[in-house]
């Protein structure tokens, strides 16, 4: 009893003994980090990675060569290199794979799917073929295809991790960076599901092409489908969630363990592809983690992949000295001839896989330069799960055990190979390239902010030098700790020349070395310069009148104006303003513009959610049953609530872009001609957003006031918790008090996004029928409304946005009145914008046979219309309460299209003439009427004449305007139809302020101003993090619970504090 006690603590001290020797190899990797990069500054080219799989594998061959019994560290050892490798399967590849899939940049491996597809499907193909006949016909092993196609599936799964991490620190192409980290997510898959097949075929020996092809589709099919589905789930779930830090963390490790073993075990489908199509869908919708969980999420996900990546290069290590070492007895010299043949082999194949599928990769849309291919062929490199697999097939004793030494073998040199060799000339290789750069356009904004730092900071110390506090500050010894010092490191560490490349100007403002004199802090302060003296630009920019070098400039810009709505939106979002599902489509809006460089994108795609759905269209005009209607109301008003939340986030992001212009002014210099082109291109979407805005606020009012009200509720939210915050700083409220009162409120908050506002009285969420909505029928009573409802019910029709009302001169059956929604009608000289109330068409209509006079478009979101054919026309002119508005809105559009220039009028300042000015005669049997001089009459219908002094008569027929240059007598027919004003009323309206917009507001509000006209966040922004990559910086852990202060945004009308130098350009 007392020995099998003892043998069984002797057993459990042993297997104890790989904690200390893990601990060990964590600690020294650590070390060995810390060596490279503070004190070797990085001059050593070795990738992390490569240098802890060197320190296992220098670790193995030193504790072979020592024999002790009793070292635990030695048994630790020992007890780690015989590690199953289905445990490394099971217990690394799960983290790995999600990371990379989870924590990517979803919209940016999306624009690189396909190139990703092609390589991790056809290419690795054509890399396991390429291989398999090195094996067969070139190693003397008389290998089988089968054997073969197994060995070259092993090594057809790249791991270019230290590839990626080189050319993303470097700022290099981030597509080719995408591309390569896109390929090896998509292979590790596909290259382990033809290992799974072959391993089977040459194991069980099942040969036949029904199993073959069941597996293939069982593993390439099923995987994906259980991903994705399992995807859709944890995004539902993790939506429900709100701040539980732990719980949300957990969820993610929980479900990449499990979702991987089901697929694998349990469905026996491919693991791999299933957690990276998880992975992806749950990278796409990123926002269902909590926002104040975000940080804490990257932060942990990186901490754990850097541990795992120690430990499983560490035992690489282990294992590659082990297998040089076990697999001694059955490899000779000519052995390691053949893996340098294989070495050079697979980058062969990898330079074949290139050239075949380079014209797909081109048709894709993704432009490759040679440099970027050479990089991408050297990015080939081979790590842990190759590894994996051949330990997999090593232990698998139904292969005979020379086969399986020298896979074993010929694995272990080619993924040692590769990562020192490819690994560590990778650094070298970009630089030779020219990609450890980013464009020529893209280096100048960094020097323009750098300088911007550089002056920055000037100032600051000038404004140190005034204050006495700092008397006794020695200012000889703050050469350390200036930019131009931090620039010279810079230029160390990334060879670059940002230092040399900053011109120097000649104002004292620039010239820093005044700070280093100590011998009087007020005498030696130069005078700020003014406005007159200043030198403009601050950096010598040769600009080049290359098209093409001017048009990068723009892309640049562009892209760096999209960076800040991105954050904007993200901000938005931590504020509460909007949900998460608004900010998904904002995000997948905001990349795939910067993809193309296009800030008409990006509002493109906003408008295209603003369209009805199949689904909801059908809804729509099925209305027969009254439980489908509520539906179809609820589902509607969701809709334009969404739409609301949409045009305001974008609207709403202006303010970021105009601190842009006030925080970094030497944007300016990049080409001011440009600068303002973008500027005003940005101005331009954000009036149509306005437009629309104000559209939604009058045409949706229900909608809008629960928007309004719901914004108002997070501000007041926001307020309290500020105050709270307040409160437990200066100690009035206790700890607990202070975390019990933050999480009621967090829960108010969460409850906002998913509950519902409740309308006072009980109010139900509908829209405002039409006929309420339209000014024409508001003197109706209740039973002619109804008739009219019932009689224009038949002709009503809802537009998507984009949709084409009426083409230019085409044959006009029906006009369109206008319910809701906004529709442009753009000319050479202007643009006319037609709201609520206008009919579109009806002067075409009503002049029988008459041809559009320009195309009209839903531009800017829905629109909701009444046709109005001919007949419907003719009951509405016999209307006595409606003919005189219809008869007005024909004589507008009319006189737009005929005699705009004569008149000199918009179409809002002349339907208000008609409505207020004017005289109207209709259908007076031989009435005359005396008109003056400068009067103007519009015959709209009929015929008039005119008597002159000599008794003579002129007739006049339809559609004339006619002005008046004398005292004149006519007379009017019984078809008759004018109009009558002076010219004194045109100048009138010609004075008041001029709007291209048809009367959006009853005030008179600059529509050419951008300001927002709805609730706004004004008090101190809480600390706020935008999310990236989890190799982004985060912030610390323990304080993610705690709402903190940071310095709110510049304000753009606080100039008092703004040196002068840097006023100038604002002004």
């Amino acid at each position: 009893m007392n020995l099998t006690v003892h043998n069984q603590y002797e057993s459990e001290s042993k297997t104890s003994t790989v904690i200390l020797f893990l601990s060990f190899s964590v600690l020294s990797s650590c070390i060995c980090k810390i060596i490279f990069s503070k004190f070797l500054k990085n001059k050593i080219p070795l990738p992390f990675t490569v240098a802890v799989l060197l320190l296992g594998f220098l670790i193995d061959i030193i504790a072979t060569q020592v024999n002790s019994i009793n070292n635990n560290f030695l048994h630790g050892e020992l007890q780690l290199s015989q590690i199953n490798p289905h445990l490394m399967y099971y217990i690394f590849l799960p983290l790995l794979i999600f990371d990379s899939s989870f924590n990517g940049h979803f919209h940016v491996i999306k624009q690189q799917l396909i190139p990703a597809i092609l390589l991790a499907g056809p290419g690795v193909l054509i890399s396991t073929g390429i291989i398999a006949v090195c094996g067969i016909y070139i190693f003397s092993y008389n290998w089988s295809w089968l054997t073969g196609l197994m060995f070259g599936s092993i090594l057809s799964a790249t791991d270019p991790i230290a590839v990626v991490a080189l050319l993303h620190d470097s700022g290099a192409s981030k597509s080719l960076a995408s591309l390569i980290d896109s390929e090896s997510l998509l292979n590790d898959g596909s290259a382990f599901v033809i290992f799974i097949i072959f391993h089977d075929i040459i194991v069980n020996g099942n040969h036949s092409a029904r199993k073959i092809l069941v597996d293939i589709v069982k593993y390439s099919i099923g995987g994906p489908v259980f991903g994705l589905i399992c995807g859709i789930i944890s995004v539902f779930i993790l939506n429900r969630i709100n701040n539980e830090l732990e719980i949300e963390i957990t969820f993610t490790f929980g479900l990449a363990y499990l979702i991987f073993y089901v697929s694998d075990v349990e469905l026996g489908v491919s693991a791999v592809l299933t957690l990276v199509t998880m992975g992806l869908y749950m990278s796409k919708y990123k926002y269902c983690i909590s926002s104040n969980v975000q940080p804490a999420m990257a932060s942990a996900w990186r901490i754990a992949t850097y541990f795992i990546n120690i430990l499983i290069f560490t035992v690489t290590g282990i294992i590659l000295a082990r297998s040089f070492i076990g697999t001694a007895t059955n490899i000779s010299a000519k052995d390691f001839g053949f893996s340098i043949i294989l070495y050079i082999m697979i980058h062969i194949g990898r330079i074949v896989t290139i050239v075949i599928l380079y014209p797909l990769i081109k048709c894709s849309g993704v432009c490759l330069s040679w440099k970027d291919c050479i990089v991408l062929i050297w990015s080939g490199l081979r790590g842990s799960m190759s590894l994996i697999l051949v330990l997999i097939v090593s232990l698998d004793t139904k292969i005979d055990i020379i086969t399986r030494h020298r896979f074993l073998f010929h694995i272990s040199m080619i993924v040692l190979l590769t990562l020192i060799i490819n690994g560590t000339s990778s650094k070298y290789l970009v630089r030779i390239l020219g990609l450890h750069h980013g464009t020529k356009e893209s280096e100048i904004v960094l020097l323009q902010a750098l300088e911007h730092v550089r002056r920055q900071t000037s100032w600051k110390l000038l404004k140190m030098k005034e204050d006495e506090k700092f008397t006794d500050v020695d200012w000889r010894n703050l050469n350390e700790y200036l930019p131009d010092k931090l620039l010279e490191e810079l230029d160390e560490e990334n060879n670059t020349n940002y230092h040399r490349q900053l011109s120097t100007t000649t104002t004292a403002a620039n010239d820093t070395s005044f700070i280093y004199n100590q011998q009087s802090f007020h005498r030696d302060i130069p005078e700020l310069p003014t406005s007159s003296n200043l030198i403009v630009p601050i950096i010598d920019i040769v600009y080049s009148s290359d098209n093409r070098h001017e048009e990068n400039i723009r892309n640049e810009l562009i892209i760096r104006f999209l960076t800040a709505m991105s954050i904007d939106y993200e901000k938005q979002w931590y504020l509460g303003m909007i949900r998460r599902k608004t900010l998904n489509i904002l995000i997948k809006s905001v990349e795939q513009a910067k993809q193309k460089c296009s800030l008409g994108l990006h509002w493109k795609l906003i408008l295209e959610n603003f369209r009805l759905t199949f689904f909801l269209q059908y809804l729509i005009h099925f209305d027969y049953f009254h439980l489908i209607n509520q539906w179809t109301n609820q589902l509607f008003f969701n809709h334009i609530f969404q739409t609301i939340e949409l045009t305001l986030s974008f609207h709403a992001a202006k303010t970021r872009l105009d601190n842009i212009r006030l925080q970094f002014p030497e944007l300016c210099n990049l080409n001011e001609r440009i600068m303002s082109e973008v500027c005003e291109e940005v101005k331009m979407y954000q009036l149509n957003a306005m437009y629309i805005l104000l559209d939604l606020k009058q045409s949706y009012r229900l909608c809008w006031i629960i928007q309004m009200t719901r914004r108002c509720a997070q501000m007041l939210l926001k307020y309290e918790s500020i105050t709270i915050i307040q409160l437990y700083e200066t100690g009035i409220l206790a700890e607990n008090e202070y975390s019990h009162i933050l999480e009621l409120i967090e829960k108010k908050l969460f409850n906002l996004e998913y509950g519902n506002i409740q309308m006072f009285g009980n109010r139900k969420k509908i829209l405002e029928k039409p006929l309420d909505l339209l000014s024409y029928f508001q003197e109706l009573s209740l039973i002619e409304k109804l008739q009219w409802e019932i009689r224009l019910k038949s002709g009503h029709r809802w537009f998507q946005p984009g949709t084409n009302l009426l083409e230019k001169n085409q044959r006009v059956t029906c006009a369109y009145w206008i319910i809701r929604g906004i529709v442009q009608c753009q000319d050479k000289t202007m643009t006319t914008y037609y709201k609520c109330g206008d009919i579109i068409g009806i002067d075409a209509l009503f002049n029988d046979k008459s041809l559009a006079y320009d195309t009209y478009h839903a531009n800017s979101g829905l629109v909701e219309t009444y046709l109005i054919d001919s007949v419907i026309l003719h009951d509405l002119l016999s209307d006595e309460k409606l003919s005189r508005l219809i008869y007005d809105e024909i004589a507008v559009h009319t006189m737009m299209n005929h005699f705009r220039k004569s008149i000199n009028l918009t179409h809002s300042q002349f339907k208000m003439l008609l409505n207020e000015k004017s005289k109207f005669y209709k259908k007076k049997s031989d009435l005359f009427i005396e008109l003056q001089l400068n009067q103007r009459v519009f015959l709209l219908s009929g015929t008039i004449n005119r008597y002159l002094n000599n008794k003579q008569q002129i007739t006049y027929n339809s559609i004339d305007l006619i002005l008046i240059d004398s005292p004149t007598i006519y007379k009017l027919n019984p078809s008759s139809i004018i109009y009558t004003w002076t010219y004194d009323d045109e100048r009138y309206y010609l004075n008041l302020k001029k709007s291209q917009i048809h009367c959006l507001t009853n005030d008179n509000k600059d529509m050419n101003s951008t300001e927002p006209f709805y609730p706004l966040y004004s008090g101190d922004s809480i600390e706020f993090t935008p999310r990236r990559h989890s190799s982004s910086i985060t912030r610390p852990i323990e304080n993610i619970n705690n709402l903190q202060f940071i310095p709110t945004e510049i304000d753009a009308n606080d100039e008092h504090d703004i040196p002068q130098e840097f006023s100038s350009f604002i002004k």
